[in-house]
């Protein structure tokens, strides 16, 4: 087998991990739960013990609600007048689903990068 041959693409190696996918196979097999990283992958033994995001992706989580949701947040604060306790505690829940949806998304991102990374090294 070549040296290219194993070879994956950076944007496929961050579209697995988006997608929470193994980024060497592709299968779904990154975590083994909802923030835990699995040791290697079952399906193709890649190696994600030196993958370990620490604190990055809850920053970068964090980083993105804050520049997509906090403006619209509080714009609606400022603007709803007397509504605005009723009409903040939704937009607040967005903003929490957001978070939770992301963050695993995030670290997959950063894992991938960090096993193409070392894989390359």
């Amino acid at each position: 087998m070549s040296a290219k041959a194993g070879r994956v693409s950076v944007p496929l190696t961050m579209w697995r991990g988006v997608r929470l996918s193994c980024p060497q196979c592709g299968r779904r097999t990154l975590f083994r739960a909802y923030l835990k990283l699995n040791q290697a992958c079952p399906a193709c033994g890649a190696d994600f013990s030196r993958s370990e995001t620490a604190d990055v992706a809850p920053y970068l989580t964090t980083l993105i609600i804050g520049l997509t949701c906090m403006p619209a947040i509080v714009a609606l604060a400022l603007n709803a007048g007397e509504a605005t306790e009723w009409m903040i505690w939704p937009a607040l829940g967005v903003a929490v689903l957001l978070a939770l949806v992301l963050l695993p998304r995030v670290k997959g991102v950063l894992a991938a990068l960090l096993w193409r990374a070392r894989r390359e090294m």
